[in-house]
């Protein structure tokens, strides 16, 4: 069967039939079981179906293989099967190096090759000299792709026993086989005789890594991960921890690191949001502040992780929503004290992460000074509240580096679960090694559509520095931003732009040149005459210039505790993406309460904003808590001020736009 025939299959082919818990499970989903899941979390969140299957790992049990054979290989992804590799022709090469490209560009950067595996799945397994063969042709292809080649696991097929590469990622280089060039295609993969001898009955297969290379122009992959939790979980312990390689005294002395403000350190708690940034190289070595300073971390390593502390406190709630909002991370830590489970905030951030779509683990914390009996317990009642229908992703408990490879690829899925030490350092190698394969949350399709589209910034922060004048910060949502480049920052009040020229940027508290999609920067600028705030946008000219007052949203109520329904002349703070202001609802399909949902028409109370269709908000006022997504908005044309100058006028006509 041809390889694109194989692909025509539906994703149910590769699946496994539902169970019965599977399918209680989406009976309970069902919008007349709202209650139920509110029940379960304390709030009602909305899920999909999850991602498309794309086939199991080849290890992912440390032990023994779960089957015979793996599904079927899938076109899209960023995993390839392969026979073997035995010195291909150098058209052959091309060829493979050309689909060693496609893979990593599936994968955002990193493919994982099964060798010994056939394109149906099945594990046939290579002799001692073919696998070694076919890991030197595939340390070939990759430095021809500008990658690095680390060989993860290899499973010997007859005695059914693993072994694991993943501390000594390179194997010893042996000389490859010569085989005349002049072979075909289906001969390139074939033992030519008296070549290769194979003098055991072993059968090996093996699972390689690929991982491209740093790329100056690319600089690295930022990762973005807020910590939540209730208090005293050991959020910025942990944190500090990973970020500064120095174990916890037991008192609190690596979260010291990470406070901003002396109540802070009075209290224990934080009360702000506070950035550090971990590094890992292409061949997952990780770098942190024991013995490295920012400039070589940054240097050194081709993945960033930037830890987005956040408080626990109810009382700071509003903080840790807009650091969920306007940070925009890719995923998000959940940590638990051990001792006192699932208290406080924990439900209401689960919450949240779930209703912004945003991807998270867990991090049981102390386990150090708990029972194991506490512990236990408190991870059962994780693993119970993670597989209800409120959330619908399964705990995955990581006990090993073969563990923590699967929950990285396999994170869509399921929820890895990690129980650490920061006092001791248990499993926190676990932890780094699982940060180090997370992969950006964007599609590869959506970010190089980000990529080559023209520069856009959304502004999360403002200060004013002695020198510098007025300095803003934020996360580059499109395009590129070039020292010197000329862009328009509004809406002011007035509903008008700046005309204004970038004249430096920082990104990591270091100058840079550019700031690419997905990085989190600071910008200074030549002729900014105005003072900017939170949630306006940075952008290109050939942008429309908007803004919007008033919107359409289907809003969902979580909580609701008023004895009268949710009615029109309600007023609440809403949180879209970087905006945080007041809104009124001047008009609603009809008065709702807990567990209902509708469609509003929402207006900005203070000023002006720009928000998009399809935009998730978050809502709250006292205990009344809500959640929905943007259908409409209705655009107001803005004028263009350039310096010294009054403005272009712009057209007072309204512009409706609804989401079909």
């Amino acid at each position: 069967m041809g390889k694109m025939d194989r692909f025509n299959k539906s994703d149910a082919d590769f699946q496994s039939p539902p169970t019965k818990e599977f399918s209680e499970t989406k009976r309970l989903c069902d919008e007349t079981d709202y209650k139920m899941a509110k029940r379960n979390l304390g709030c009602f969140f909305v899920g999909s179906d999850g991602p498309r299957h794309r086939g199991n790992r080849l290890l992912s049990n440390s032990e023994q293989l779960p089957d015979t054979e793996l599904p079927p290989e899938v076109e899209e992804g960023n995993i390839e099967y392969k026979l073997k590799l035995v010195n291909p022709n150098p058209s052959r090469l091309e060829h493979l190096v050309t689909q060693m490209k496609w893979r990593l560009r599936e994968g955002q950067g990193e493919a994982v090759y099964e060798i010994g595996v056939c394109d149906n799945g099945k594990l046939a397994g290579l002799c001692r000299d073919e696998m070694d063969a076919s890991i030197e042709t595939l340390r070939t292809m990759s430095k021809l792709a500008d990658a690095e080649c680390i060989v993860l696991k290899e499973f010997n097929v007859a005695d059914n026993k693993t072994s694991s590469n993943l501390a000594t990622p390179a194997l010893p280089k042996l000389p490859a086989p010569k085989v005349a060039w002049g072979e075909t295609e289906d001969e390139s993969e074939k033992t030519p005789p008296g070549s290769v001898s194979c003098s055991t009955p072993d059968k090996f297969v093996c699972e390689v890594l690929i991982r491209r290379s740093q790329d100056e122009d690319f600089m690295w992959t930022d990762l973005r991960v807020a910590m939540l939790g209730n208090v005293d979980a050991g959020k910025s312990t942990l944190c500090g921890v990973l970020t500064h390689g120095e174990l916890d005294n037991g008192a609190g002395k690596a979260r010291l690191n990470l406070f901003r403000h002396l109540h802070e350190i009075q209290s224990g708690h934080t009360s702000s949001i506070s950035r550090e940034i971990l590094g890992f190289d292409k061949q997952g070595r990780m770098f942190n502040y024991e013995n490295h300073s920012i400039e070589s971390i940054l240097d050194c390593s081709s993945k960033i992780i930037t830890f987005i502390d956040l408080a626990g406190s109810q009382k700071y709630l509003k903080t840790t929503v807009f650091g969920l909002t306007g940070h925009c991370p890719d995923y998000a830590a959940l940590v638990v004290n051990s001792k006192q489970g699932l208290v406080g905030t924990f439900r209401e951030h689960l919450g949240l992460t779930v209703a912004l779509r945003v991807l998270s683990f867990v991090c049981i914390t102390k386990i150090d000074g708990t029972a194991p009996a506490t512990v236990r317990r408190c991870r059962l009642q994780i693993e119970n509240i993670l597989k209800g229908p409120a959330v619908r992703r399964p705990a995955y408990v990581v006990s090993s580096l073969s563990d923590a490879e699967d929950a990285a690829l396999q994170i869509k899925e399921r929820t890895p679960v990690f129980m650490v030490s920061a006092v001791t350092g248990d499993n926190l190698s676990l932890l780094h090694h699982f940060l180090s394969r997370l992969r950006p949350a964007l599609s590869p399709e959506a970010r190089t559509q980000a990529l080559q589209a023209a520069p856009r910034f959304s502004v999360d922060g403002v200060l004013t520095v002695t020198g510098q004048g007025t300095i803003i910060t934020g996360l580059t949502t499109k395009g590129t931003i070039r020292e010197e480049d000329t862009m328009l920052l509004g809406p002011f009040g007035d509903k008008s732009y700046q005309e204004v020229k970038v004249a430096s940027i920082q990104c990591n508290r270091l100058p840079r040149r550019l700031a690419k999609c997905g990085q989190s920067v600071s910008l200074g600028f030549h002729n900014l005459e105005r003072t900017p705030r939170k949630g306006m946008i940075l952008q290109s000219s050939s942008y429309e210039s908007y803004c919007v007052e008033e919107f359409t949203a289907e809003i969902y109520i979580l909580q609701h505790t008023s004895s009268s329904k949710l009615k029109k002349g309600f007023e609440a703070t809403v949180f879209i993406d970087s905006i945080r202001q007041t809104v009124e609802i001047i008009d609603m399909d009809r008065e709702i309460t807990t567990g209902q949902k509708t469609k509003v028409k929402l207006k900005f109370v203070q000023f002006p904003d720009v928000i998009s269709i399809g935009s998730r908000l978050f809502f709250r006022n006292g205990r009344t808590k809500g959640m929905g997504t943007v259908v409409g908005i209705v655009k107001i044309p803005s004028k263009i001020r350039t310096s010294g100058s009054g403005g272009t006028p712009a057209k007072s006509d309204l512009v409706l736009d609804e989401l079909n």
